[in-house]
């Protein structure tokens, strides 16, 4: 803390500065006995236990069930609890922090400034000015120096003064609240002006310096899939000196995508199919199941330097989207906790990136395969050829490679000509297969060249088909 003011005589008024935060509970160190009325010194040790404030004994013995009048039975009294609060350290009795303590990233910081006169004279026109100063930035948070602006035509009109004088011994309180959501040292400014009652106009101005810590450490790796689906994991540290409770962990993804929520039980219905995929969804998690690992309103508990993991699945919006699939920004990630004595803080991550994979210039797609397939029955699947390129013209043709394929052949000519395809669009082809032998098959062994560049591309497994036997 630092004092700066204008020179003269010790000023009329002191300014305390206090920040308001939650209490904790009384830490003890209890002494660990055993409760046997046959020791000598038991009757001596529970004495001392029970004179103890901060043990957590009940001042009163709980009241004894009221008898049944209808049935003439009494119910038996509950036994006493044999679990207390003394043995963990801690009491009922709760304490206010003797300093400053640490203020994190995403909390509300809130203070307590009096201004008091403890001189002998009256102090007039007394006004102050609270400011928080960051590396960047600086915020009013307090301030009764300017006047008031004039109101509105019909509002209604502010009656609370602007500056106030002061007798002795009386003081002026304010309560100043301000989300920090910047990093680093943070400088409380506080300015107290009055006037004397020889008409000397003086201030004084208090510095206080304190910094923020991330409460969190965000570390997230990305893997991208060949057909355009994109898996972020996101692990969550507790960086903080206490316990936390992550009541709500939600992604925001670009306008790109949509996201699955991969942390979530879902519940089926016997209705629904088990194979279906999960529903994506457009900007929220998955509702309908607990979060895994989670306690029952759905909150995750981190004790200092736990990890939690998350997995989140995304999707284009529009299938085989050129923009989708080389954008680095994936989204963010809205993080909202809970210490363990009900303070708040909500942290909002900056755009996570990835590592935009290489695109190939074009590609080949399954639209479509039977439903059940028969072996030494043929077949016909849809497929999809695309061009990825925004400015060019391709000359595209599919060939099969007989020695590449596996048990599924392919029918009919080994060459098919797909003709020019434009800038970003596509050509659908048809091809008929003949299956061999029974079993899960990989259907494979096709080259996809253009003839402008005489570039080609080996596709080394285009789908899985599961062939029935034959009747």
């Amino acid at each position: 803390m630092a004092e700066h003011g204008n020179a003269g005589p010790p000023h009329l008024l002191s300014l305390k500065v206090m920040r308001l935060s939650r209490p904790s509970f009384v830490q003890t160190h209890p002494i660990p006995f055993e409760d046997d009325p046959l020791l000598p010194y038991n009757s001596a040790i529970l004495r001392i236990a029970q004179s103890d404030l901060s043990s957590g004994q009940d001042a009163q013995p709980p009241e004894a069930p009221s008898a049944d009048l209808l049935n003439l039975n009494t119910p038996p009294p509950a036994p006493p609890p044999t679990v207390k609060i003394r043995d963990y350290g801690l009491s009922d009795l709760l304490t206010l922090p003797s300093s400053f303590g640490n203020i994190y990233l995403g909390e509300t910081f809130s203070s307590y400034l009096c201004v008091n006169n403890e001189s002998l004279a009256a102090a007039q026109d007394v006004g102050i000015k609270a400011e928080l100063q960051t590396g960047s930035q600086r915020f009013v948070l307090a301030d009764t120096l300017t006047p008031a602006p004039a109101p509105l035509r019909g509002a209604p009109v502010d009656q609370t003064p602007t500056r106030v004088p002061l007798l002795p011994t009386q003081s002026a309180e304010f309560v100043i609240h301000h989300e920090i959501k910047e990093l680093g040292v943070h400088i409380l400014v506080c300015s107290v002006h009055y006037t004397t009652n020889a008409g000397e106009r003086r201030f004084f101005r208090k510095f206080y310096k304190f910094q923020v810590l991330n409460p969190l450490s965000v570390k997230t790796k990305v893997n991208s899939l060949y057909d355009g689906k994109i898996f972020l994991e996101a692990q969550v540290q507790n960086a903080a000196a206490e316990p936390m409770s992550v009541e709500r962990m939600r992604f925001d993804p670009t306008d790109l995508f949509h996201f699955t929520d991969l942390n979530h039980v879902i519940p089926r219905s016997t209705s629904e199919d088990p194979a279906s995929p999960l529903p994506p969804t457009t900007g929220r998690s998955v509702a309908a199941g607990l979060v895994v690992g989670a306690s029952e309103d759905g909150s995750i508990y981190l004790n200092p330097q736990d990890t939690r993991q998350y997995l989140y699945m995304l999707q284009p919006k529009r299938p085989h989207d050129p923009v989708a699939r080389t954008t680095p920004t994936l989204g963010k990630l809205d993080i909202m906790w809970r210490t363990h004595l009900g303070q708040t803080g909500r942290l909002q991550t900056s755009q996570l990136s990835r590592k935009v994979p290489v695109a190939d210039p074009y590609d080949l797609e399954l639209l479509s395969t039977p439903v059940k397939i028969l072996a030494e029955h043929p077949f016909a699947i849809s497929v999809r050829v695309h061009n990825n390129l925004a400015t060019e013209t391709l000359r595209l043709t599919l060939h099969g490679v007989k020695s590449k394929m596996s048990s599924v052949l392919l029918m009919g000519p080994s060459e098919t000509a797909c003709g020019n395809v434009p800038p970003l669009g596509h050509v659908d082809v048809e091809l008929n297969l003949f299956p061999l032998l029974a079993g899960l098959h990989k259907v494979a062994g096709f080259r996809l060249s253009d003839l402008v560049s005489g570039t080609s591309r080996e596709i080394d497994n285009l789908t899985e088909v599961y062939v029935w036997q034959a009747d």
